[in-house]
Formats: C-alpha cells, structure tokens, sequence
C-alpha cells in the first residue's frame, strides 16, 4: 500500500469516527451552542483539537494506557458537565480552557477507537496524522453546518431561548444515560 492510499484511507476512518460518534458530536454542539462569536468557537474548537491530539497520539503510541469503558464514561460526564454548565455560566469567555482539559479525555476516546481498525505498520506517523486530520475535517464541517443555523435562530431571541435550553437538558439527559450505559452496562 502506497503512502497516498494509507492517507486517505485514515483521513476517511477519521470522518467516519466523529460523523458516527455521536458523543462527540453532541460534545461539540453543547460547547458552541451558548457561543455568539465566531472568535469564541474558533477558541474552544483549536483547544478540543490541540487537546485530543496530544492523548490521541500519546496513547496511539502506547505511551499511556486507555482504559475504554473509563475512556467512555468520562468522555460522557464531560457531555453532562459542559451541558449543565450551559445553564449556570454566564460568560464563556474560559471554556476553551475547560475545552482543552476535556479534549484530553476525548482523545483517549478516539485512541481507543482507533486501537480496534489498527495503524498501518510501515506509515505509522502518517496514519496518525491522517486520522486526526479525518477528525478535523469532520469537526470543522459540522462547525461550519451549525454556525448559520444558530446565528439564524439566535436572531430570534424567545425562540433561541427555548432550543438552547431544551437542547442542553436534552444533552445532559443523553449523557446520563451514556455514563450509566458506559459503567454498568459495558462499552
């Protein structure tokens, strides 16, 4: 297998993970709900990036341990945290600092999943890389699909309102159920 073929194979394996991990995906959206400027959700997306690539490729190479059904719990109590911290705070001028800390559990995450499909063995940094990158990829899309239609709704005051709150007490109630899910009922 050529090097091109080994990146666009872990650049799709990187889509494919964060377009079907819906933890992440939630993650995502209950940190840049509350945010009304690009520059904040510019922040908190490079913080969660930079986070996770540091564990992702410190556990890829075997430098930490993962621990997958702790791995996956943590990551949802970060989803129930950031949720309930969406109706508390009043500035969000910090969360990409609070984004970094749990990107580092994220990380982990994607380490783990990335441990059950494998590196190949002759392209090992470049696998690496390329699956973040497939990562990155997927994140700033979903960024990008999100961004209008909250700038959009949060025109709307009343309304924006209601889905932030709704939407936030649904991400909380996911993510309780995951971490039961993830401690008692196996990964």
């Amino acid at each position: 297998m050529d090097m091109m073929t080994v990146i666009f194979m872990y650049i799709n394996l990187g889509l494919e993970h964060i377009l079907t991990g819906y933890d992440h995906l939630l993650f995502l959206l209950a940190l840049i709900i509350v945010s009304e400027r690009f520059a904040v959700i510019l922040k908190i997306v490079t913080a969660f990036t930079i986070a996770h690539s540091i564990t992702l490729c410190l556990a890829a190479l075997g430098l930490i341990p993962v621990y997958p059904k702790w791995i996956e719990a943590g990551i949802a109590l970060t989803i129930c945290y950031v949720a309930v911290e969406n109706f508390f705070v009043r500035s969000f001028r910090w969360r990409w600092v609070l984004t970094f800390l749990f990107g580092l559990i994220h990380g982990l995450g994607f380490a783990s999943s990335i441990s059950e499909i494998g590196f190949h063995t002759g392209y090992l940094v470049t696998s690496l890389v390329s699956f973040n990158v497939g990562i990155e990829l997927g994140q700033l899309g979903i960024v990008a699909v999100l961004l209008p239609i909250l700038s959009r709704l949060r025109k709307q005051t009343g309304v924006y309102t209601w889905f932030f709150r709704a939407t936030s007490a649904c991400i909380l109630v996911i993510g309780l159920y995951w971490v039961v899910e993830r401690i008692w009922g196996g990964v």
